[in-house]
Parts: structure tokens; C-alpha cells; sequence
């Protein structure tokens, strides 16, 4: 026994000092070495992921990818200040990214801050490379990598100062003032076929100076006049509008001849509509008779055969201009001298990480058999070899990004409005016109997700997320997923739900109503209206929702027509349901005031239908209650006898399929309107929502949501 406690105890102690050993080489300054490299690599990870997948959030609205980017955003400026050896490359390649400049709104707000922290840590390392010694090779590398780094960080802080608050009031002002007297210019006398009297601002070629000697000037020329306090804004040869895009003769604009299809005239269009949807973010309005001018635009897009995909096709990538906007520094690079900087930025990058790999190969050499190097088995520096890969791997990144920007759709409006200023381009370069446009019709990516995505309250009332991770104290950290929010699974967004949503639209455009202009017309108002005049929005999408549930598990579609009818009624029944549970602020009731509903409902609907697993059992149960019960104000129970008088309809299934396919295009148009800006461009950034498409259109055309009847 005692032989056996002696063995026992010298093992311990062998163990003890192993692990003493091992701390003790963890502070070596090998091992520090090696830590560093590690942060490095782990840092330069972080940051290709931004370039890979900045633009992909437009375009997806995966939660793991968002969290992803937001830790690789977040982590890549701290570790920057761990890593100093390369903390001068990483600074550049950190204000790479031109597709993720910011990850949220509030991130434009610190515009100051960006600007100011950067200085402050590239001047550290510039301390502490002299500190530590320099050679006069090291000095013309920094001359040139610190050329860089100022351009690189301007350009970020430029794209985060327009984004901001006070950038689109400057940046817009204008635009806002020549379209307060825009709709004056033609008199009456515009048509939208030939977009004859659309002097919709797309290029303006030298912004006008606001200066004091500027303004100075303006008023000793205008004296005598009455003085006005607009920016001025003359249709010159310098400024592109629609209706030059339109009259241009050139044979790729022409319809007859590389453009049939107004694909390319259209690029310009969203352009020019994005401006004008830019004046919302900035607190300016445009007056009645501009709204009706463009209501006739969009009427024009839509009357035009398939025109609803046209009409969506335009507002997709209005949307994707101002994505752009608020979260990739597009802008900046597309200004007069952007693309300008942005060569010189690539030639200074590719130069100075040629010198630098040649520079660290020399310090290796020099360094040879020095015991704090880490080396490969052929003599080469691990230091050196991280640092040489990460800049190749980043030039060829930086390579990547230009060739993406020169095929996007900054890059296709600047070539058409070029075109239209150049009558050489129109008259003698006929590969020129091909070459162009060849390029303006490649779309490497689609501008949105173009997904609906659902929710079913009989299917997800029951679900419980996980308390560990979801629970009061994590509330500061993420944002908490509550009892019954679980998302279905996506559908795609069909022609057929575009088709009646836009043709609702189209229909009743003046004065928009919660549903029941459909039920009139269908003459089943006098039974069903009630269920559109509940006390809250919420109620009435939940109550329509549960009643549409019921009617498409018991009533089974076969013939093509009611599938039509039967895929729009259940895909926005419950995309509406999706927008209350998880985007309420995108919705009229103040969302609060939403999500307090939705829990009671949950609550109301654990109790109702207690024990029922299946989606079959719980419809079951609810078909009995609606025999039994009168209506006692519970949502669930609303639905319910909702969706008896659905069934018990005289005139059968395929008649009310289109009644509820025609009241939730209905209702769909009717909640688009909204004041909350910024809840819509917050959702850019998560793949975008079709409701932000709608809301883009029915600002354009000024309509307003009349109050429901009660």
C-alpha cells in the first residue's frame, strides 16, 4: 500500500512540474511571439471575412451570418491594438472592406470618433517603430504604406459623415429644393412613356458651392430681384436627367436597339428615385403635385405588359442604391475623384506590400539562427511567412473588391451617364457601346434575398426557446427571442404574390383601406367586415391569419386558379404574421404595444389548446370551440369562428381562396405606408423585406393609410 502511494505521489508531482513547465515556456518570448502571430492571423480571418461577405446582408438574412459579421466588425478593431508589428497593415486592410463600412446606423453617428482613433493608434505605431529602431528600407516602406493608410481611413470616415444624420441633410438639400419646383418646369406637359417633362436629377456633374464668396456673387448678379434662399440647380449639359436618358440616340440606349427591354434606361431611373427617396431620411417632403407626377411614373412601369416585374425590378434596385448608402463607402469611391483614389489606394497597397515582403525576407536572412525566431524546417521565419502570405492574400482581396466594383451598379450608372454626355461614345465606338453594355446587363449578384419569410402561429405558439442562452441577464448583450417566436420556413417571393400585390395597388390607390374594399367587391362585407375593425392592426392580421390556417388545413386546392389564389393568401397570411412577431416596427401599432399582443396571444392560445401536439389536433379543437363559443374578445377565438364562417361560405372553396387572396394584398398595401425611416433601412441590412419595396413606392406616390373603420 504504501509503495502504491509513493508511485501515486511521484506521478502527481511529475504532472505538477509538467504543467510548470509549460507555463513556464508559455512566457517565453518564443511563445509571445507566437501569440502575436496567432492574433494576427486571427485578425487578418476577421477581416477577409468582412470583404468576402460584407454584401452579402442585403442578400441574406441568416442569423449565424449576421452575428459573424458583426464579431469579425467588432473583434478586428480590438485586436489591431495587440498586434503591433503588423498593426500599420492591419490599420489599411481594416478600412478595406468598401462593402461593410458600418454595422448598424448609430455606427454613422461616430464618424468623428472613427477619424480620431485611428489617428491616434497609427501614430503609436510609428512611436513605437522608432522606439524600437528603423532602417532607411524600413523608412520608404512606412512612407508608402503611411501614404495609404490616410486614404484608406479618410475614405471610411467620408462614407460614415455622409450616412450620418447631418451628411444627408447637407447631401440632399439640393435635390430637395429644385424638386419643390421640379413638377413647374414642364408645365403639365409630361408623359412617362417617353419620360417627356421627368427632369429627375440621375448625374449632377459639379455640385454647386455654397460658400460665402459663392453666395456673394449670386447676390450682386441678382440684384434688384427678389432674394431667394434655395440652392439653385440649372439643367445644364453638366447635369443627366431621366429625360435626357430617354432622348439619348445613342444605339445602346435606343428601344430598338441594345436597349428593347429599358433594362439599362431602368438603372438610371432607380438611381434618380433613390435620390428622391434619400430626402425622407433627411427630414424633406415633396409637394403634392410631385407625388402625383410620380404616381403616374409608376403607374406608366406598371401598365407596361408584365409591368408589376418591371415595377419591382426598379424599386429592387432603388433600395439596393440606398443599402449602398448607409452601409458601404460606394458613394465615396463613385465621386468625381473616388475612382481615382481608389487606383492610387491599389498601386500604393501593391507596391508597399511588395517592399514589405521584400523587407522581411532580408530581416530573416540577417536573423538566421537566432533562438527567438520561430522557423519552418527550411530555415524560413514563421513571422516572415504570416506576414508574407497575409499581404498577398489581402492584395488579391483588394484585386477581388475592384473587379466587383467595376461591374456594380454605381459603376453601370456612371458609364450610362457618361454615355449620354458623350456623343463620340454614341457615334463612333460601336465596341465601345457593346463592351458597356455587356457590362451594365452582367449582375454578379442578386441586389435582395427575394424571399418572403413566415410565420405560423398554430405551428409555433408552443415553442420555448432555451433559457441558458435567452433569459434576463443575456438581455443586455443580445437581443431575446421570446416564447412562441419561431420562424417558418422561407418561401420564395413569387410573380404571383408580386402580381396581386401591385395590382391592389393599382386598384385603390387614393384612399387605402384595411381590407374591406376587397370584401365589397366580393360582396361578403356585411359577414365578414367585423374582422377588419378590431381595436389594434395586430389583432385584425391575427385573427385573419388563424381563420386562413384553418380554412388551408381542412379545404384542399386542386384546380390551377385557386392554387394561385391559394399560394398569395397563405404566403403574405403569414409574412404579416412574421412582421408582427419579429418586425413590428415596420408595422402601423406602436410596436410595443404589438408585442405586449402577441404575448397575450401566446398565452391565450397555450392555454386553448393545452396538450395538442400536431398542427391536425390543435385545428380540431379549435373547429369545436367555434361551435360552442360566441365571441368572447380573445384573438384565437376571433379567429376561430373567423374561419368557421369561411368554411360554412355557400359558394365554396375556389370563390374564397380569391377573397382572401384579394384582402391580404389588400392589407399588405395598406400597412406599407410608414413614418419610421430608419426601422426600414435598419432591415437593408438583413437581407430586406417586401414590405420596405412597397413602402419605397407608396412614399413615391404620397399615399397615405386611411384610419380603419370601427
Amino acid at each position: 500500500m504504501r509503495d502504491l502511494q509513493r508511485r501515486q505521489l511521484g506521478a502527481g508531482n511529475k504532472t505538477l512540474l509538467e504543467a510548470t513547465a509549460v507555463m513556464k515556456n508559455l512566457r517565453t518570448p518564443k511563445a509571445n511571439l507566437a501569440k502575436i502571430e496567432l492574433l494576427v492571423c486571427l485578425t487578418a480571418i476577421l477581416l477577409i471575412l468582412l470583404n468576402i461577405f460584407g454584401s452579402s446582408r442585403c442578400r441574406c438574412n441568416d442569423r449565424k451570418l449576421r452575428m459573424l459579421l458583426w464579431a469579425a466588425y467588432t473583434l478586428s478593431s480590438y485586436l489591431i491594438a495587440y498586434t503591433l508589428v503588423w498593426a500599420i497593415f492591419l490599420m489599411i486592410f481594416f478600412g478595406s472592406s468598401d462593402s461593410y463600412s458600418v454595422h448598424s446606423l448609430e455606427d454613422c453617428e461616430r464618424w468623428k470618433n472613427y477619424g480620431w482613433q485611428y489617428l491616434i493608434k497609427f501614430t503609436g505605431v510609428i512611436i513605437l517603430l522608432f522606439i524600437y529602431g528603423i532602417t532607411l528600407w524600413m523608412i520608404s516602406v512606412l512612407f508608402i504604406l503611411g501614404l495609404t493608410v490616410p486614404l484608406k481611413v479618410s475614405n471610411r470616415a467620408v462614407s460614415l459623415l455622409i450616412a450620418s444624420g447631418y451628411g444627408r441633410q447637407k447631401n440632399t438639400k439640393l435635390i430637395a429644393d429644385y424638386m419643390s419646383s421640379e413638377h413647374q418646369s414642364s408645365n403639365g406637359d409630361f408623359d412617362p412613356s417617353q419620360m417627356r417633362g421627368y427632369n429627375y436629377v440621375v448625374k449632377v456633374g459639379k455640385t454647386s458651392s455654397t460658400s460665402l464668396k459663392k453666395l456673394k456673387e449670386r447676390e450682386t448678379a441678382a440684384q434688384g430681384e427678389p432674394p431667394n434662399y434655395r440652392e439653385s440647380l440649372e439643367i445644364t449639359d453638366r447635369v443627366v436627367t431621366i429625360e435626357k436618358v430617354w432622348k439619348c440616340q445613342g444605339w445602346l440606349l435606343r428601344s430598338g436597339g441594345g436597349d428593347e427591354d429599358s433594362k439599362l434606361k431602368d438603372i438610371c431611373l432607380s438611381f434618380s428615385l433613390y435620390k428622391l427617396l434619400c430626402l425622407r431620411f433627411s427630414g424633406h417632403s415633396l409637394p403634392k403635385q410631385a407625388h402625383e407626377k410620380l404616381w403616374k411614373l409608376i403607374q406608366h412601369l406598371y401598365d407596361e405588359g408584365n409591368g408589376y416585374e418591371r415595377a419591382f425590378r426598379v424599386v429592387e434596385l432603388e433600395l439596393s442604391f440606398l443599402f449602398d448608402s448607409f452601409y458601404t463607402k460606394y458613394p465615396i469611391i463613385f465621386l468625381p475623384t473616388g475612382w481615382k483614389l481608389k487606383v492610387l489606394e491599389l498601386l500604393l497597397l501593391v507596391i508597399g506590400s511588395l517592399l514589405t515582403i521584400g523587407l522581411c525576407f532580408k530581416y530573416n536572412s540577417n536573423r538566421h539562427g537566432d533562438e527567438l525566431q520561430l522557423a519552418t524546417p527550411g530555415g524560413l521565419s514563421i513571422d516572415v511567412l504570416v506576414t508574407a502570405l497575409i499581404l498577398i492574400v489581402f492584395t488579391c482581396g483588394e484585386l477581388v473588391q475592384f473587379f466587383f466594383m467595376a461591374f456594380s451598379e454605381w459603376a453601370k450608372v456612371s458609364l450610362l451617364c457618361t454615355y449620354v454626355q458623350t456623343p463620340s461614345w454614341q457615334e463612333e465606338n460601336k465596341w465601345k457601346e457593346k463592351l458597356i453594355g455587356r457590362m451594365c446587363r452582367t449582375q454578379l449578384l442578386n441586389p435582395w434575398e427575394r424571399k418572403l419569410r413566415q410565420y405560423s402561429l398554430l405551428e409555433s405558439y408552443d415553442y420555448t426557446p432555451r433559457k441558458w442562452l435567452y433569459n434576463p441577464f443575456t438581455v443586455m448583450f443580445i437581443d431575446l427571442i421570446r416564447d412562441g417566436q419561431k420562424q417558418s420556413e422561407p418561401t420564395e417571393l413569387s410573380s404571383e404574390v408580386k402580381k396581386a400585390v401591385f395590382h391592389s395597388l393599382m386598384s385603390n390607390p387614393e384612399a387605402l383601406k384595411n381590407g374591406e374594399a376587397s370584401l365589397r367587391r366580393n360582396e361578403v362585407d356585411g359577414k365578414l367586415s367585423w374582422a377588419c375593425r378590431l381595436e389594434t392592426q395586430t389583432q385584425v392580421i391575427i385573427v385573419w391569419h388563424i381563420a386562413t390556417s384553418i380554412f388551408e388545413h381542412k379545404v384542399p386546392v386542386a384546380d390551377p386558379i385557386s392554387y394561385s389564389n391559394f399560394l398569395v393568401a397563405t404566403s403574405l397570411s403569414k409574412y404579416l404574421a412574421y412582421l408582427i412577431t419579429f418586425c413590428p416596427k415596420l408595422l402601423p401599432d406602436h410596436p410595443y404595444d404589438s408585442e405586449y399582443a402577441f404575448n397575450k396571444i401566446i398565452i391565450e392560445t397555450r392555454g386553448l389548446l393545452k396538450g395538442r401536439k400536431t398542427t391536425e389536433e390543435r385545428i380540431q379543437k379549435l373547429n369545436r370551440i367555434g361551435k360552442t363559443m360566441d365571441n368572447n374578445g380573445r384573438v384565437i377565438i376571433q379567429g376561430t369562428l373567423l374561419g368557421q364562417q369561411l368554411l360554412k361560405e355557400e359558394k365554396g372553396p375556389k370563390f374564397i381562396w380569391k377573397v382572401l387572396a384579394e384582402f391580404w394584398a389588400e392589407l399588405m398595401v395598406y400597412v406599407a405606408p410608414s413614418d419610421n425611416e430608419k426601422a426600414h433601412a435598419e432591415h437593408l441590412k438583413m437581407g430586406g423585406e417586401f414590405i420596405t419595396h412597397l413602402w419605397a413606392l407608396v412614399s413615391h406616390a404620397g399615399i397615405k393609410r386611411e384610419p380603419p373603420v370601427k
